[in-house]
């Protein structure tokens, strides 16, 4: 049984998602690496991955046209899954972080709707 690792890159379908896996060769005569990747469809039961994440995918008996692999387990989630989650607990400094940003953007639309802010434009030459 082969089994392959990759990353998510479609989740519509029900109980289906679309892995993209990448392997590398080496080319024949110039000696140097490329990426070639390949997509596979994989059964996924309880639609439990999402877009990003990295999976392990397992060869099985052909379940429709395209699907003959099925999802064995999700290794990492993705870092949007994460942070969609109710459960996951913002830390004290991600918050300060995130006000200071949320402060800088308030004072850059502050500066862009100040008329005196602005910088006289220079005449042209005509």
């Amino acid at each position: 049984m082969r089994i392959k690792s990759g990353i998510v890159i479609s989740d519509i379908n029900d109980r289906t998602i679309v892995v993209k896996v990448d392997r590398y060769e080496i080319h024949p005569i110039y000696k140097k690496r490329y990426r070639v990747s390949k997509k596979f469809h994989a059964h996924d039961e309880k639609n439990e991955a999402k877009i990003g994440d990295i999976v392990e995918i397992s060869e099985c008996r052909p379940l429709s046209k395209l699907k003959c692999w099925k999802l064995d387990k999700i290794v990492a989630k993705s870092a949007q899954a994460i942070v969609s989650t109710p459960a996951a607990v913002e830390s004290d400094e991600e918050a300060e972080l995130r006000a200071i940003v949320q402060k800088e953007k308030k004072v850059a639309e502050a500066k862009a709707e100040d008329p005196a802010a602005k910088t006289p434009k220079k005449p042209t030459k005509k």
